[in-house]
């Protein structure tokens, strides 16, 4: 399986624009760093800066090349307060010609690098441990052929994406009596397969489905563990539910959907694979709206739910619910000055999305921005660049 593609690092610029004071033959004193294709100042040589062209370039080399003003770390005259010879200064990104407003700040500001850290999403796997498991279903039982869809040593969810999500996981079952709900866990872990599996390997299927008592178990621990990132629960389960007050018949719907609605209500989406044919369309479609936020009655829309009636579809359930968990909240190593936001230019693949549009970005807090929409869509999709620029002023330390 090809590991699922999460960013290992974003990056923001703010550069700044030229400085026409004299002529470009400072640039020579750098010899073939002088017209190299850049990205940002940080892409060239010190003492270069990156122009409206997206090549290395300086305008001087010393103070002596400015008259009246100053030559900056990168290149450019500067008036001797700091301010550009413009009376401000203005982002300039790659190739695309986006660049920011004027912060009305003035100022030769510093090249700003500031880099998103990965977010790393935690998934609770939730798997009916019920009798019913041991059916037939894609040419082994619905046991085995789950275990084997998870933690196959090559190909499995679990094996294949372990560095990438902190997986967590319970077996669960019960039968009414006073340990009801049982539960078999491993807390969220990065590279959690070898924990994960010493309890999955020996277990096996026994008891009914209270999965309405278990989700509500376990949500505390979910939701207290400190890791930053979202998290969700995906339920494996291949019947309808009941209750450990009730073990039968399976009248457990009430409770598990709202089990199901109150995680989505403390931060934790939940997700439904049906795995074979025998959990109702009905309720997989009100457990998926339940789990994330969409009225029952559909007037909203739906959620996608996931009934699997063999291996591949099951294998692609858990993909395509892990790249739904992906976060489009992007976290900064910086601090956005609230106010200025909108004058920030956020990219994907070199395309600009829009600030406070449906399909663009918004500044969730000084420190993250979250992507909207088919922006969202599209990094959720696999491998792609996000990247931004914003005046200088608007960008500074992180919070101390």
């Amino acid at each position: 399986m090809r590991p699922f593609p999460f960013f290992s690092s974003i990056v923001f610029v703010a550069s700044l624009s030229a400085c026409d004071c004299n002529s470009n033959d400072a640039c020579a004193n750098f010899g073939t760093e002088c017209g190299k294709t850049c990205v940002d100042n940080f892409s060239c040589s010190d003492g270069l800066y990156c122009d409206s062209e997206s090549k290395c370039n300086a305008d001087c080399s010393s103070d002596a090349d400015c008259g009246d003003k100053t030559c900056s770390a990168h290149g450019q005259c500067v008036d001797g307060n700091g301010g550009s010879s413009s009376g401000g200064s203005t982002g300039n990104f790659l190739s695309t010609g986006g660049s920011g407003g004027n912060s009305g700040q003035g100022g030769d500001c510093p090249g700003v690098n500031v880099v998103f850290t990965p977010t790393t999403p935690t998934v609770l796997l939730l798997v009916d441990q019920s009798g019913s498991m041991t059916s037939d279903f894609s040419g082994g039982t619905r046991w085995n052929v789950l275990y084997s869809t998870l933690m196959d040593p090559t190909t499995g969810i679990v094996s294949s994406l372990q560095s990438q999500v902190r997986f967590a996981f319970s077996l669960f079952t019960g039968d009414g009596g006073a340990n009801c709900p049982e539960l078999t866990q491993v807390p969220p872990a990065l590279d959690n397969f070898s924990a994960i599996d010493a309890v999955y390997a020996p277990a096996g299927p026994l008891g009914e489905t209270p999965t309405g008592d278990s989700i509500m178990a376990l949500l505390p621990g979910l939701i207290a563990y400190p890791e930053p990132g979202p998290k969700a629960i995906v339920l494996a389960t291949d019947g309808e539910p009941d209750t450990c007050r009730q073990p039968n018949p399976q009248n457990g719907q009430g409770e598990a959907i709202a089990a199901a609605q109150t995680a989505y209500s403390m931060g934790v989406d939940l997700y439904i694979i049906s795995v074979g044919n025998e959990v109702g369309a009905q309720h997989q479609q009100d457990m998926a709206n339940a789990g994330t936020v969409k009225p029952l009655d559909g007037s909203q829309g739906n959620a996608p739910y996931y009934p699997a009636t063999d291996q591949s579809a099951l294998q692609a359930a858990f993909l395509q619910i892990i790249i739904r968990v992906r976060s489009c909240v992007l976290t900064l190593d910086g601090s956005v000055d609230p106010e200025h936001a909108g004058e920030g230019h956020i990219f994907v693949d070199g395309t600009e999305v829009f600030y406070q549009d449906p399909n663009g970005w918004q500044l969730d807090s000084p420190t993250q921005i979250e992507l909207l929409g088919t922006a969202c869509d599209a990094i959720q999709s696999g491998d792609h660049t996000v990247t931004g620029s914003f005046d200088c002023g608007i960008i500074g330390p992180p919070p101390t």
